[in-house]
């Protein structure tokens, strides 16, 4: 088993990412840490434990981290995800305690345990993930790995925006926190807008039929995510699924190994995610960004976990 900890914002498929995290025997989720993104921190850290509790999972602990960027006001998707940032689900309101200490010690004390045994998912900004490099600076290389969704990298044609014209949503909400990750020393995976936009990796009415047939409670609130998204934005679009999937199979994908250059501030060019060639990057090091993905075989693996009785 590999062990994880989830740093995410839910966020729709921030929470389909956790039903295929707690449906896979290869992971042992042993932590989630929650931030300001798709929707105020109050609400993820509420998300995040409202869909353990769906499952009967009380054994996780959810540890709640940045209320908004480092340098930026926080502007949450909630026109994307409804306005309980779960497409309107109707799970009840969370029970279990929130973790006391804050995100980036939570995570710190959890690496520090098990030193290069640990890889982080992290499917929202990245404001926790810094954080926690600033306050341990000995943790980036005490990870086993970073998976990370964010960035367009104009590797297909769906490399492109989906918060501007350039930009992916979560390095353009924290651009500062992205360019601290992606310059540290932590063995980087990005998953970006290059492969989750493809219209091959998304999830249809058809899709959605095929789920609604399962009774089991990950089907049932699966199909409750998954119908959200299709009536208002025509497709369930898996941007953070596709992230974890590259811990259970990684032949699903294929990757270039070139360093990253975010671009940070408040101009036209914000949370860009720009690919150098070696010459050009300084002392960046190398991120694994995926450069194509197979799309059916990817929807097999997703809707195999999640139906599974």
């Amino acid at each position: 088993m590999r062990k994880v900890i989830l740093d995410m914002d839910p966020g729709i498929d921030d929470a389909l990412a956790l039903l295929l995290a707690l449906r896979s025997p290869e992971l042992q989720v042993l932590g989630i840490t929650t931030v300001a993104g798709n929707a105020p921190v109050e609400m993820t850290s509420a998300n995040a434990r409202r869909v353990l509790e769906y499952l009967g999972v009380t054994d996780i602990l959810v540890a709640m981290g940045a209320a908004k960027p480092l340098k930026h006001t926080l502007a949450d998707a909630l026109n994307y995800h409804g306005p309980d940032g779960l497409g309107q689900c109707n799970l009840p309101p969370p029970r279990l305690p929130l973790h006391p200490a804050k995100a980036w010690d939570f995570l710190a004390e959890l690496v520090l345990n098990a030193p290069s045994e640990i890889t982080l998912v992290a499917t929202g900004p990245l404001t926790n993930v810094a954080h926690a490099f600033q306050y341990h600076p000995e943790l980036p290389k005490l990870l086993a790995g970073l998976v990370l969704m964010g960035g367009a990298y104009s590797l297909t044609p769906y490399g492109k925006g989906n918060q501007t014209p350039f930009a992916e949503f979560n390095i353009w909400q924290d651009p500062e926190a992205a360019y601290i990750v992606f310059s540290s020393e932590v063995d980087i995976i990005a998953i970006g807008l290059d492969i989750s936009m493809n219209p091959a990796t998304c999830l249809t009415g058809q899709h959605l039929e095929q789920i609604k047939a399962s009774h089991t409670p990950a089907a049932r609130l699966t199909a409750k995510l998954v119908e959200y998204a299709i009536k208002h934005h025509g497709r369930c679009e898996l941007h953070d699924p596709l992230a974890l999937a590259t811990l259970l199979d990684a032949s699903l994908f294929d990757f270039i190994s070139a360093p990253v250059e975010v671009i940070s501030g408040n101009g036209w060019d914000r949370g860009i995610t720009r690919i150098l060639a070696l010459g050009q990057a300084g002392e960046l090091p190398l991120t694994h960004v995926a450069a194509s993905v197979d799309g059916p075989r990817f929807l097999k693996l997703f809707l195999s976990r999640i139906l599974e009785k």
